[in-house]
């Protein structure tokens, strides 16, 4: 096929992707997200991860916009991934006190992906149209089709595939606030994704820094957590987040949602950062990921676990390849107690990582005034704009929706 074929939009549909299109879709991305990787290391780096639990089971799909006539073809349009998880939602019951809190699937959606020859001609925009039809349940969008775009996505394969159920998707946009929301339901509608708690408070590292004690208070029984032990502490975490939930939910109108960090989708963060020594063997770069204050009397994070009481505990992940080099807070569980011994002990671990910058994606706002008196900045994150698009009642808007521990744990 002419690679410089044009194509109308209802000539075109959105397709599940064979094999030789994932990996034709990853060489593609490689020139975008390598960074520092060879196209090989980049490669295998996702076939490694394609093994991992946040994968398996038909959770990652790789959606590729091609021709009606030709949908195996390695010249598709464009391409992007989704990933399926397992979130909360919370409300208060009308008239009632009680809180109807409930799990639900949603998605994350990444490597949204036009190769230069193929932009500016709509391919995108309509990748991302389509993908609502893929990704929502029937009942939740219009009740006919766009006549404009030609026949929807299949509906047996989506039910083989296992979507067509989201309560919500969201993505990371480096491209601002407006290209995905424009991405609607149908040709004219400004319903797609909308920018959502995209803040981070963060601090570069001086030499003023150099000044913070490495010592705890000794009072606190604080450990720090390697992958393993945060992967166990996420599955615990993954309760204590549905009973916050329930919690908070008596105190707002407001629909509440979250991500869980368990079944892989915390661990993803780390193990992506995964580098490759001689013979493609991955390595990561560090074995700490996080610390955890123990009870008394506990030896170790999983004999902490065998209790109910949830534990204070922060864990990250590592941007190594970006500038500023930064440590990002992927999880935090903590109050104004024990939040400044977290604040202080990741100081000393940006210097150990050799790290210039720390940030967090999401804090409460008694914990962000905590950190905003100590030095450092709260503003809009530059990129990685987390945004949502809803598929329920609610307006898709702060207004009516609170994204609780829109952390990086969930990023993708």
């Amino acid at each position: 096929m002419n690679a410089t074929a044009m194509f109308s939009l209802p000539d075109l549909s959105l397709f599940p992707a064979t094999p030789e299109q994932v990996l034709e879709s990853r060489r593609r991305t490689a020139v975008q997200w390598a960074k520092g990787l060879s196209v090989e290391e980049y490669v295998r780096r996702d076939v490694i991860m394609d093994k991992h639990e946040h994968a398996v089971g038909g959770k990652l799909v790789t959606w590729v916009l091609a021709p009606r006539s030709d949908p195996t073809t390695l010249d598709f349009m464009c391409s992007c991934e989704t990933l399926r998880r397992t979130a909360i939602v919370a409300k208060r019951a009308k008239d009632v006190d009680a809180r109807d809190v409930r799990e639900v699937t949603a998605y994350g959606i990444a490597s949204v992906y036009t190769p230069p020859e193929k932009r500016g001609k709509g391919y995108a925009r309509h990748m991302m149209r389509l993908l609502h039809w893929v990704l929502a349940p029937r009942s939740a969008l219009p009740s006919e089709f766009p006549a404009e775009w030609g026949a929807p996505p299949d509906v047996a394969v989506l039910s083989t595939l296992g979507v067509a159920n989201a309560q919500f998707s969201a993505l990371y946009s480096d491209v601002g606030r407006i290209f995905y929301q424009a991405c609607g339901v149908t040709p004219s509608s400004n319903d797609g994704w909308v920018v959502m708690g995209a803040l981070e408070t963060s601090k570069m590292l001086d030499t003023s820094d150099s000044a913070v004690t490495s010592a705890p208070p000794d009072e606190l029984n604080l450990q720090w957590l390697t992958e393993d032990e945060v992967v166990a502490l996420y599955e615990r975490d993954a309760s204590w987040i549905k009973d916050d939930l329930s919690r908070f939910a008596g105190d707002t109108d407001r629909t509440l949602f979250s991500f869980l960090p368990n079944g892989g989708v915390g661990a993803f963060v780390i193990r992506r950062v995964m580098d490759f020594a001689e013979g493609l063997r991955p390595v990561l770069p560090t074995t700490k990921w996080g610390m955890v204050i123990l009870p008394h009397g506990a030896r170790d994070v999983r004999a902490a676990l065998r209790h109910e009481t949830p534990l204070s505990f922060v864990t990250w992940t590592l941007d190594l390849r970006t500038s500023p080099r930064s440590l990002v807070i992927t999880r935090l569980r903590a109050d104004e107690n024990t939040f400044p011994v977290f604040l202080d002990q990741l100081l000393v671990v940006a210097r150990e990582e050799n790290v210039e910058k720390v940030e967090f994606w999401y804090l409460r706002p008694e914990l962000r005034d905590i950190a905003n008196a100590r030095g450092w900045k709260t503003r809009e994150r530059p990129e990685h704009l987390s945004a949502v698009k809803w598929y329920g009642e609610e307006k898709d808007d702060d207004s009516e929706l609170d994204w609780v521990y829109n952390e990086k744990f969930c990023w993708c």
